[in-house]
């Protein structure tokens, strides 16, 4: 519980009007969320403003609001005036996150940070009560809003920290201030504004500056880009994970049985995670370290992977009839492209290889190329059909074109198009991937292929 006061000294902000001395029982942004003593914060984001729903928060129950510019209230609700709302919960959080010394886990990278969360907080949760962000609340609005949810009974918080532009992590950072820092990887991600692989690794690299003197640093030890770590931050213990070369935990004798499940071992210990996407593998070694980090047993460890289930859209490998499906459709770039189609390549059918691929968003003034260069990638695996669509997927089909691979690749004008053609494409054994951006909405497709493909024979 917060006094006004301390919001007052914590945000450096100005009590317009109400009692110093009265206390808050939770922070909410949401105003139809609100409880009875909560503090609503009216942050501004791009789509809404949390000025226009105060009326509503107070008669919901909120005692007091923090707000950055003036309003009209009425005088029994406690106001205080920030310079920054945004900036003003995530200086609440970052005090509530210091009033803890428990281990507090932050994982970042451009892919698999959701995966190797909900992998990490599995196999912490054998031993500790775990807080975690729910879903990909990985913001600077999920992160404090997570944080501020830690009590007495939690033994560890487990954070996914994300970022689509330079200055993101540092703040996450400052607020969570980790114990223990995972780098999943680096590649072409939200290049629109961090402009190159070296900027993703430069502001994910931040994330170090604010962690305990006394921190790990967990990391991918076959990046490139993340080896640099262990020449820049040797104050800290570093442990590297990878599938080859000299690192600590490494997965070996890797095997995928029945399009289902992948096995391997790590240490003369034989690991099962439930699904045929290789690339897993690092997202549980991620977890493998962190678990050993935390005094977690091999066997306890084990049957949390064993145990653990992959959320919908991120590579989720099913049966559907007389088809194969992979649902990747929960976000795209070219790391998680390639990653997609390897798991393609590597299933085991007597059917066709298609691939149904929409744009990769954010990437910027090198959109055209590095959609043109993953149609060459694409190219060169074992895809036997192709469909587009979107302003930049068209040269997905213009780079396959290009390489002469002999991969059938058409162009689609909408999703209608792509509906009557995979009518007509798709026969019993076939493998059919489905990939795109997050605001492709390539679910549609998905939803599709199940409706009509699910009772074929």
């Amino acid at each position: 519980m917060l006094t006004v006061r301390e919001i007052k000294r914590i945000t450096k902000g100005v009590l317009v009007q109400g009692k110093i001395s009265s206390a808050v029982t939770g922070v909410s942004i949401d105003s139809r969320k609100i409880k009875r003593g909560n503090v609503f914060i009216a942050v501004k984001g791009a789509r809404f403003d949390g000025h226009d729903f105060i009326r509503g928060a107070t008669r919901n129950g909120a005692t007091t609001v923090i707000v950055s510019r003036k309003i009209a209230c009425s005088k029994d609700i406690t106001v205080i005036r920030v310079a920054d709302t945004t900036t003003a919960l995530g200086q609440i959080a970052a005090w509530h996150r210091n009033q803890f010394r428990i281990p507090v886990i932050a994982i970042t990278g451009s892919t698999g940070k959701t995966t190797a969360k909900e992998m990490i907080a599995s196999v912490l949760g054998k031993q500790f009560n775990i807080l975690k962000n729910v879903g990909t609340q990985n913001n600077q609005y999920g992160v404090p809003l997570t944080l501020l949810k830690l009590n007495s009974s939690h033994q560890a918080a487990v954070l996914e920290l994300g970022t689509n532009q330079p200055g993101d992590i540092r703040w996450l950072a400052k607020i969570t201030r980790p114990t223990i820092s995972i780098f999943t990887n680096i590649g072409e991600s939200h290049l629109e504004r961090l402009k190159s692989p070296v900027g993703v690794f430069l502001e994910k690299a931040r994330l170090i500056k604010y962690m305990e003197p006394d921190g790990t640093i967990i990391a991918n030890g076959d990046d490139r880009y993340l080896a640099n770590l262990s020449r820049k931050h040797k104050r800290y213990k570093i442990i590297r994970f990878g599938c080859s070369g000299n690192v600590d935990y490494r997965a070996s004798h890797i095997n995928v049985l029945n399009n289902r499940c992948l096995y391997f071992k790590v240490k003369r210990h034989v690991f099962k995670i439930n699904t045929s996407a290789i690339h897993n593998v690092y997202n549980a070694l991620a977890a493998i370290s962190c678990g050993l980090v935390c005094k977690i047993r091999y066997n306890d460890i084990i049957t949390a992977l064993n145990c653990f289930r992959f959320s919908g859209g991120r590579q989720e490998i099913k049966k559907i009839g007389r088809l194969w499906l992979i649902d990747d459709t929960y976000n795209a770039n070219p790391m998680s492209l390639k990653s997609a189609i390897s798991t393609l390549d590597t299933l085991q059918i007597k059917g066709k290889r298609i691939v149904i691929c929409a744009d990769m968003l954010e990437l910027g003034p090198r959109s055209v190329a590095l959609h043109r260069s993953a149609g060459e990638m694409i190219g060169r695996s074992n895809t036997d059909v192709v469909l587009t669509i979107g302003r930049y997927a068209r040269y997905i089909t213009q780079g396959l074109n290009q390489s002469k691979g002999g991969i059938k690749a058409l162009h689609c004008r909408d999703l209608g198009e792509v509906r009557r053609r995979l009518k007509w494409i798709c026969c019993r054994g076939d493998a059919v991937l489905v990939k795109g951006s997050r605001g492709m909405h390539m679910e549609r497709v998905v939803a599709f292929l199940n409706t009509s493909f699910r009772k074929s024979s």
